[in-house]
């Protein structure tokens, strides 16, 4: 666990390697949009960071699935990029997660607690 009081982000994260998807836009006349695979470098219950091949424009709102390991779960969230950086031939690209009916961001906030108190 870790804080970077530098951030704008004011709460505890993860350090968490997980799989995390996302769905870019796509054509209208083509339905279901790409889905890119991208990792994770931290998580925290309002968004995490995730390192991917691609640079994401900041202010586009995304579906996500995020896959944990440990325990085995699925969490389809919607997100949005607050930021992106090049880091090499990679992007680091911070994403802000929204409060939706639609997706499972209540039981996102209970597992990410859940692993902030098992320290």
């Amino acid at each position: 666990m870790k804080t970077q009081p530098s951030e704008q982000r004011q709460e505890y994260r993860l350090d968490a390697s997980e799989a995390v998807y996302i769905e870019l836009e796509s054509e209208p006349a083509a339905g279901a949009g790409t889905i890119v695979l991208s990792r994770s470098t931290d998580l925290s219950a309002n968004g995490l960071q995730v390192e991917l091949d691609r640079a994401l424009p900041v202010g586009h709102i995304y579906a996500l699935c995020v896959q944990l390991r440990k325990p085995d779960q699925r969490f389809v969230l919607s997100g949005e990029v607050k930021w992106c950086r090049a880091a090499g031939s990679r992007y680091h690209t911070g994403i802000a997660l929204y409060e939706s009916d639609h997706t499972a961001i209540g039981e996102w906030k209970a597992a990410i607690a859940h692993r902030l108190h098992q320290g």
